[in-house]
């Protein structure tokens, strides 16, 4: 079938963000203040909502991994994997770390030792509160974040490979559920996740951005500009775009190997000229404090207490996670065909949390370590900013300068490994060749336009400011993320319920889900 344009998901979502991005020029304060009040109202009304859908999505994730839907096998019995387990891990794991991460597993800890929750008797500075930083670390980027993602990604590779349904993030949400969708319905949702996956990727890139920034003028002792700050962003985003053009077997395989392979040795190193031995006691004494407490701290709105700081961290956190869920479930499920439930479940949900909390230990410890000895960190983060804590932190250790370095190139790859498969994603909805079950089946042309067009709106607001107020409206889109993927747990739940897997087939009648060609050729 000719590749062509999704009209309803590809011209909304460039005029919506080409506008948003124009309000950002004319007026960033007037957009950050309306996405602003829109995201606390959103917060005050429903923040019991994140917080319960996030945790429900945990306890499901665990329960499908012992039920009889884990023996189902993507794309059916006969289905052979597109990647090896190796190839499948290190991309699974190197699309959802992005530069966040890297960057805030070190900073991230230094704002809870300065700022506890106010409705708690921590104390500011105290060893208390770098428990609670390190396992609230834990808390914000494992095993809850991986469940946000894996959840709508499993429902939607069942969806696609086994019941032949588009590529379409909504064809997760009616999987097993009795809900008609004409193709137009499903483009204007594609439309919505889309728009919040790009303003979250910009506001992340020009963020990355600027960190990255901060370590060239500490390692060249250059001015870095804006206007450098935006360059860097093109660049990033043009290799992020080659490499997505160049398909799921070539660019983003070989660069999702080579980047898992430099973090778990940078990880090592890390751990190995470190404070060894506090690095590995911190990191288990904050995992059985994140274990213990784990039902509270996911299921606090801090509304009885009149503490905002788990609306201000947490529900925050589950907000961007749900943003980006919906394209990245896709490109999840997507490369996941040939290999059962539970492995898809081991190797999106199980492996990632486990490589997460590992990695927080040993730049989170480390950063703790440094902290209550110098209180270095916590001056930086407060004259400075977050970006700069993990340079300063990285300063402390033996061979600084060549360690940095090795930082710096890692970051900018675990950006474009990040952003490659985002953008293989967006393109595979917005053109109807991606209907079929193939490895790379969206044109080029759509990958390099879409990298092109991130580049653009980021070049253009970190050079003249604006990326808090997109940052925003990532966030607020998390809510309709959020939306999105309760629907595809209810799809989920209802098929696992409904599965006999007595002879390893989807023998499932409830819901309406068959596609006539027609539908699939005009979707």
């Amino acid at each position: 079938m000719k590749a062509s344009l999704r009209s309803y998901t590809f011209y909304p979502s460039l005029l919506v963000l080409g506008s948003f991005t124009v309000l950002a020029l004319i007026s960033d304060d007037l957009l950050l203040s309306v996405t602003q009040n829109i995201h606390e109202w959103l917060m005050s009304n429903f923040g019991w909502l994140y917080a319960l859908s996030a945790f429900v999505l945990v306890i499901l994730a665990f329960l499908l991994f012992f039920s009889p839907l884990a023996k189902l096998r993507i794309g059916g019995d006969s289905a052979t994997p597109l990647l090896t387990r190796w190839k499948w891990c290190s991309i699974t794991l190197c699309s959802s770390i992005a530069i966040g991460l890297l960057f805030f597993a070190a900073a991230e800890p230094i704002f809870f030792i300065l700022t506890p929750p106010s409705s708690t008797s921590i104390e500011a500075m105290s060893k208390d509160s770098a428990l609670f930083g390190l396992s609230s670390l834990f808390m914000h980027w494992s095993f809850t974040t991986y469940a946000i993602y894996a959840i709508p990604a499993l429902i939607f590779a069942i969806a696609h490979y086994n019941l032949k349904m588009p590529f379409s993030i909504s064809s997760a949400m009616n999987a097993a559920l009795p809900i008609k969708m004409t193709s137009t319905v499903r483009q204007a949702i594609d439309s919505i996740a889309l728009i919040a996956l790009v303003a979250g990727m910009v506001a992340s890139l020009g963020t990355g951005a600027m960190m990255l920034g901060g370590g060239i003028q500490r390692l060249f002792s250059v001015e870095v500009s804006p206007t450098m700050v935006g360059m860097l962003c093109v660049l990033v985003m043009a290799a992020s775009a080659i490499s997505a053009a160049s398909g799921l077997l070539k660019g983003i395989t070989f660069l999702s190997s080579w980047n898992a392979r430099a973090l778990m040795c940078l990880a090592f190193f890390i751990l190995a000229i470190g404070p060894s031995s506090y690095i590995a006691n911190s990191g288990v004494d904050a995992l059985g404090h994140y274990l213990s407490n784990f039902v509270s701290e996911s299921l606090n709105t801090g509304t009885v207490v009149e503490d905002s700081w788990a609306r201000d961290w947490t529900l925050f956190f589950w907000a961007n996670w749900f943003a980006w869920a919906p394209i990245t479930a896709m490109f999840l499920g997507k490369i996941s065909r040939g290999y059962t439930v539970r492995e898809f479940l081991i190797f999106n949900f199980v492996v990632p949390s486990v490589f997460v909390i590992a990695w927080c230990s040993v730049f989170g410890g480390f950063s703790i370590n440094v902290e209550m000895a110098t209180q270095l960190l916590s001056q930086t983060l407060t004259q400075d900013g977050p970006g700069d804590v993990i340079w300063v932190m990285l300063e402390q250790l033996p061979g600084s300068t060549v360690v940095m370095a090795v930082f710096m190139v890692i970051a900018v790859i675990s950006y474009i490994t990040a952003a490659d498969s985002a953008i293989d994603a967006i393109s595979g909805i917005c053109a109807t060749s991606s209907l079929k079950s193939e490895v790379n089946s969206s044109p080029y042309y759509i990958k390099l336009l879409w990298g092109g067009v991130i580049a653009v709106i980021a070049l253009t607001l970190t050079s003249t400011g604006g990326l808090d107020g997109l940052k925003m409206i990532s966030t607020i889109g998390g809510f309709l993320g959020m939306v999105i993927v309760c629907f595809c747990a209810s799809s989920l739940i209802r098929m696992a319920l409904a599965y006999n897997g007595r002879d390893g087939s989807l023998k499932f009648s409830g819901a309406k889900n068959s596609i006539g060609a027609q539908e699939v050729a005009n979707h």
